[in-house]
């Protein structure tokens, strides 16, 4: 975009812009997203930003109103660069530094310090350590307003060393204390229950279509769906536990209730949960590509593209896409269940009933035994080889990555076909254009007077939902659920 094009989006306000750019005003300091609803303020007053991270770093403050660093999410983003930049930021955003060190980072990327550093000031502008520093202060200030943390409980949750650091590194970026900013800003908009965080999100937003789906495909003994609650065990970041997500649909927020034995996984768990329930996505430009297409149409509740969920485990995602080759989905949910319970991570008596097990991870599945539980020698061959690339990093189940990379990797491994590679790059990774062409529910939604269309015919068909083929396949599987209706 160019300058005038954001003076546009910024003097119409336009929402469809939030999280593009923001913009900062030179007479107050403050800066804020397109669609704040202070007044205009003059052109020749505005600098513009390609992230918050920019505004913070020139020493603007976020607005108190339209909270650009609170209510438009970044680290899904828009930064373009060396996809091992990519990959450094996430694992920032999702607590790497909160127990390890710069040079930890740098070395987990097989780089030196130095050359991370020089990745980051060339496609960011600035170092790792000043992004860290950024990010963990907005997401102590998340703590600080949607939840009952007491402001030390916030403080190592967000990474920080101690206390005396949070105060000084939050005061110098926001100009208050947290304490006076959890008393200014709050307004009794957060958790009434300590461990309880609100997540906000844009509306229209269809909570119950979304654990409808997940119920049809939750592992025994490792997620629970109880009434309008999901439920899972988790391991992250060397801690464990289990998390409780429900919908608050008067506050546009779901509610996420974290319980493991360190408070410095919260960041991980936080992140991943908004990502498994897309609460990010953008749904105008979704619906503006897709929300006109007749066939597509006929999958959409109230005109509205739906929601992707995504894996909170990629691994388990995978492991089951690959039972789930030539079955059902209930039968490949079975399987996946009888895994986790030989391999008999066991859980203990505190977690809530039917959260009994840990799923094993690449290293565990690896020497697990899994014949006799009703899985095809070719699927357990199949998944010893996944298992082996996974092992010495010629696989990777990172979303830092192209869907025609990730495609060339994962399909040649024997038993892997474009349908197993389609799922997982859409359900696992969080790819919104991939698109498993060779599904029956697809091949069913496109027949026409009982003739099914060729595989061929259907890849050309999609190439007009591009880049958001991920969404165009669940309008179509939700066809015949919505006949139901």
């Amino acid at each position: 975009m160019d300058k005038s094009a954001y003076q546009l989006a910024r003097t119409t306000k336009d929402k469809k812009f939030d999280g593009q750019f923001f913009f900062g005003v030179k007479t107050t300091g403050i800066f804020c997203r397109p669609s704040c609803p202070s007044p205009v303020a003059k052109e020749e007053n505005v600098v513009y930003f390609d992230n918050v991270f920019d505004a913070m770093e020139q020493g603007f403050r976020p607005c108190l109103r339209c909270r650009p660093d609170i209510d438009v999410e970044y680290y899904n983003g828009n930064v373009d660069g060396a996809s091992v930049v990519d990959t450094a930021l996430e694992k920032i955003y999702n607590g790497f530094l909160n127990n390890h060190t710069i040079s930890e980072l740098a070395k987990s990327l097989f780089l030196s310090g130095r050359h991370l550093r020089k990745l980051f000031v060339e496609n960011l502008g600035m170092p790792p350590v000043k992004i860290a520093k950024y990010h963990k202060s907005i997401f102590a200030k998340k703590l600080l307003l949607y939840s009952e943390l007491s402001v030390t409980e916030v403080a190592f949750a967000s990474g920080f060393r101690s206390v005396r650091q949070f105060n000084d590194v939050f005061k110098k970026i926001f100009g208050m204390t947290p304490t006076a900013l959890r008393k200014k800003c709050s307004k009794g908009e957060h958790s009434t229950e300590k461990l309880k965080f609100l997540l906000p999100y844009n509306k229209p937003f269809n909570f119950d279509r979304m654990l409808l789906f997940i119920k049809n495909r939750a592992i025994r003994g490792i997620e629970v769906i109880n009434g309008s609650c999901y439920s899972r065990t988790f391991r992250i970041n060397d801690s464990k536990g289990y998390f409780v997500v429900s919908d608050n649909k008067k506050k546009s927020a779901l509610e996420l209730s974290i319980h493991c034995d360190d408070i410095r996984s919260y960041m991980a768990i936080y992140n991943s949960v908004r990502r498994m329930f897309d609460l990010d996505c953008n749904v105008a430009a979704i619906n503006e590509k897709l929300g006109r297409d007749e066939i597509l149409a006929k999958g959409m509740k109230g005109g509205q593209v739906p929601r992707l969920p995504i894996a909170f485990n990629p691994f388990e995602l995978t492991i089951r896409a690959i039972l789930g080759q030539q079955i059902s989905v209930k039968a490949a949910t079975t399987l996946a269940g009888r895994i986790a319970e030989k391999m008999n991570i066991q859980t203990d008596g505190s977690y809530p009933d039917g959260l009994d097990y840990f799923f094993p991870n690449e290293m565990e599945l690896q020497q697990l035994d899994i014949d006799g539980l009703g899985i095809t020698k070719s699927r357990r061959e199949t998944i010893e080889r996944v298992v082996s690339h996974l092992a010495d990093g010629t696989l990777t189940l990172s979303s830092n990555q192209s869907l025609k990379k990730f495609h060339e990797a994962f399909s040649s491994i024997k038993g892997i076909g474009d349908w197993t590679v389609n799922y997982v790059a859409m359900r696992g990774l969080g790819m919104i254009d991939g698109f498993p062409a060779t599904d029956l529910g697809i091949i069913k939604a496109l027949s026409k007077d009982g003739i099914k269309p060729t595989g061929k015919t259907i890849r050309k068909m999609s190439e007009k939902w591009r880049p958001y083929r991920a969404y165009a396949t669940l309008c179509l599987w939700n066809q015949e659920t919505l006949k139901e209706e």
